[in-house]
């Protein structure tokens, strides 16, 4: 779709300069006489030129402007009227001679200025109205998106919505239901329903939460795990003493984890998953680093749409003040994930 929107672009620009030229020159282009070769060359570089120029400073107009950058471009305007100065000097008392398309002519540095400075503000004011028309069709463009993606997540989030209560309440009487029958199941059953109570709330307001809340559900989500394998991961675990009060992104670190117990091969005795979470020296960063050998084979192949909610999630809350690097072949998995302390006095929704 985009290239053809594109390909359409480039038609338009080219009728539009076609029409233009013809516009301007129609008495050269279409006086037809023994000199006509060199007439339409001389038209051809003439205008070429002002075509260049209006495009450079559209280009110029885009890359300084929202946000505006005065400085910078001052001097591209003003590198851009000496180089059409230029230009035209060389067309004007070299070539235009030499092709015997125009009157021989005294160089005249001020009346030739004045000339090409007329010209060029009006190209100028052309070119900027272009670039401004662009700016604004792609800030609509940009808002429609971003207005379709707000209502794709509110539906899907309605649709998520369908199901928690019917979800719950079946939970629950699993739960009573399997109370005389295992204490285990139960226990999972109990574990199962906390977990999804969190991951659906803190979807659902997004906002930050404390670290030790986090940390818990990662303890039910690995303890469920646990039941599924009869006990059987081998996970090493270290987490550091990290302030109450510091808070995180929710359903970073769990979708993590989750992701190692989902993809990782973690009954492994002597190669055992790595969760680890620590603080920085300094005290200002959380680090997370986590290892896992590869499944050999795959029940459920991965999308790679968690981590790329964890990414987007991460741009928005910490900007650029994170870092997440990932190093994986055929045969592991490895995270590391740095993110600033916040604490709980500190932090303004």
């Amino acid at each position: 779709m985009k290239h053809s929107i594109s390909y359409k672009l480039v038609i338009y620009h080219i009728i539009f300069w076609i029409i233009y030229v013809i516009y301007n020159r129609f008495n050269s282009i279409f006086s037809f006489g023994d000199n006509y070769g060199n007439i339409l060359l001389d038209v051809l570089i003439a205008q070429g030129t002002n075509i260049t120029l209006v495009y450079l400073i559209v280009f110029l107009c885009l890359k300084y402007t929202v946000p505006t950058r005065i400085l910078p471009l001052i001097i591209g305007v003003i590198v851009l009227y000496f180089y059409y100065y230029f230009i035209w000097y060389e067309i004007t008392y070299f070539l235009r001679p030499l092709l015997k398309t125009g009157v021989e002519e005294t160089f005249r540095f001020y009346h030739l200025a004045g000339i090409i400075l007329w010209v060029f503000v009006r190209l100028a004011f052309f070119s900027f109205g272009y670039a401004i028309c662009i700016k604004v069709i792609r800030r609509e463009k940009n808002i429609a998106r971003i207005e379709k993606e707000k209502i794709d997540t509110e539906y899907a989030f309605l649709r998520a919505q369908i199901n928690p209560h019917f979800l719950f309440n079946t939970l629950s009487l699993f739960y009573a239901k399997s109370l005389p029958l295992s204490a285990d199941l139960s226990d999972g059953i109990v574990t199962l329903s906390h977990i999804m109570r969190y991951s659906l709330e803190k979807n659902e307001d997004s906002k930050m939460v404390l670290l030790s809340d986090e940390l818990e559900h990662v303890n039910n989500v690995i303890k469920i795990n646990q039941l599924r394998f009869s006990n059987r991961l081998q996970i090493d675990i270290k987490i550091d003493d990290i302030f109450p009060s510091v808070q995180i992104v929710p359903l970073i670190i769990i979708t993590i984890v989750e992701n190692v117990l989902k993809h990782g091969d973690c009954t492994i005795v002597k190669d055992p998953a790595i969760i680890h979470l620590f603080n920085s020296d300094d005290g200002y960063f959380i680090h997370l680093y986590t290892y896992n050998k590869k499944k050999k084979s795959l029940t459920e192949e991965s999308t790679g749409i968690g981590m790329e909610n964890i990414k987007h999630r991460l741009n928005y809350h910490y900007k650029d003040n994170y870092e997440l690097k990932i190093d994986q072949n055929e045969y592991f998995y490895m995270l590391k994930l740095k993110i600033p302390v916040i604490h709980q006095t500190n932090f303004y929704s």
